[in-house]
């Protein structure tokens, strides 16, 4: 069922992944993809962000039947100049001194095959969007910048996650980021050191009291980036953390937002330093139920390609979070890609054209 043609789907997969894509340095990609929808007779459209574009496709289809999102991203983390490509038996990796990039380029060769796949077969299908967004790894920046009452679906499904296929991600957290300015008073730290505050030593206090890690299985922080001084004769004056919250509850991250900020507060007065708390939110977590109307047709067609479902929780955020929070109910699914974000990245042939497979069986359900 769904016949695809994985030697075709190969040579795309292969092709994508040579075209080095950083965040908001996608435009090797987009070349890419134009020609190909336009061969297809796929309607296509840019939308600046930022420094770069986002990109969405349309294909017409029955209005009877219910209208479906595609959605995946355009760049990779770094190292991705100069990808090689490694096959041996089914399993595709780099040569070990880049990423691959199959985050997400596993994805979009998936969309691309399903796409020639109905233009060959006729195969019936309702209206179809595809978008394709830019600098998703440096903060959803690109998903974010989108204006998504262009979006018509009725549903979303974004291939962004790892593992076997089948893997359906119900729940992802909230994310907020957290700026700690520290300023205390400068002194010779040679000649009178007693005079002075130290930020460094006043920040590393606060660093050291206040949660972090893995706080329960559905909450984490992290302090991230720290800097801070002038010199090594210097007591210094100011010091600087960013650091993050995640989780799934948002009592929770309340309740370890709110503990940070009281303890950078105390330790600051009892050493006499100020400091200066900014906050952003990242994105806003979401959580859906087994018997939701996107997660069951996620699992039905998970079966249908002879696949069992597997619901997941992630620590992490992706477009879904965004997409779900304008109000379209979208599901994060697997599309294979393992070891991500480092040089021994690598996925399974097997797994790519399972995702092609799963996008046609999606495209069916509707």
């Amino acid at each position: 069922m769904y016949e695809i043609s994985s030697e075709r789907l190969q040579n795309t997969f292969i092709d994508l992944v040579k075209r080095p894509s950083p965040s908001w340095k996608e435009k090797p990609v987009i070349e890419y993809l134009a020609p190909i929808f336009n061969e297809l007779g796929v309607s296509w459209s840019l939308h600046p962000c930022g420094q770069s574009h986002n990109l969405l496709a349309r294909i017409d289809g029955d209005p009877g039947r219910k209208t479906l999102l595609f959605s995946c991203h355009l760049d990779t983390v770094v190292p991705c100049e100069n990808v090689v490509p490694v096959i041996k038996g089914g399993k595709i990796t780099s040569d070990g001194n880049t990423v691959l990039g199959g985050d997400d380029k596993a994805a979009i060769a998936a969309f691309i095959e399903a796409m020639r796949v109905l233009k060959e077969t006729g195969m019936r299908h309702g209206p179809l969007e595809f978008l394709f967004s830019c600098a998703e790894e440096i903060g959803l920046y690109g998903i974010k910048g989108f204006d998504l009452s262009l979006i018509r679906a009725d549903y979303a499904f974004v291939f962004d996650s790892g593992g076997d296929i089948g893997g359906i991600v119900l729940q992802a957290p909230t994310q907020l980021t957290m700026e700690l300015f520290v300023k205390g008073k400068a002194a010779h730290a040679g000649m009178e050191p007693e005079k002075g505050v130290s930020a460094i030593r006043v920040l590393s206090e606060i660093i050291t009291r206040m949660p972090h890690g893995r706080i329960d299985k559905e909450t984490t922080s992290n302090a991230g980036i720290i800097s801070g001084g002038k010199a090594t004769n210097i007591v210094a004056e100011s010091a600087y953390c960013k650091l993050e919250v995640r989780s799934i509850n948002p009592a929770k991250l309340r309740s370890v937002e709110a503990r940070i900020k009281k303890t950078a507060a105390e330790t600051a007065a009892r050493h006499g330093a100020k400091i200066r708390i900014t906050r952003n939110l990242e994105y806003s977590g979401f959580s859906l139920r087994e018997d939701s109307p996107v997660v069951r047709m996620a699992s039905s067609a998970v079966r249908k390609i002879g696949k069992k479902p597997r619901y997941e929780s992630s620590g992490g955020g992706s477009d879904t979070n965004i997409i779900n929070r304008a109000g379209i109910k979208a599901v994060n699914l697997s599309i294979g890609m393992r070891a991500v974000h480092t040089t021994k990245e690598f996925i399974y042939m097997r797994d790519i054209a399972s995702g092609a497979r799963l996008v046609l069986a999606l495209i069916d359900s509707a």
